[in-house]
């Protein structure tokens, strides 16, 4: 199991299954968890599970727009 607490954008894109396009366009809404250091983009994977567990409860319906 991979203890590492953070997710880079790729790295979520992989676990998810969508396109990296699509979780920098998740990135930049503010219900989404992602920390930004400098330019570096960080989703901790507790923040991340959390909120798809609300978006799984609100119906399941994430718009984005690319």
């Amino acid at each position: 199991m991979d203890k590492r607490l953070t997710l880079t954008p790729k790295e979520a894109a992989e676990e998810l299954r969508l396109s990296l396009p699509v979780v920098y366009q998740l990135c930049n809404r503010a219900d989404f968890p992602a920390i930004r250091v400098g330019r570096a983009i960080r989703i901790p994977r507790a923040g991340l599970v959390a909120w798809l567990s609300r978006q799984s409860q609100d119906g399941g319906k994430i718009d984005v727009n690319l």
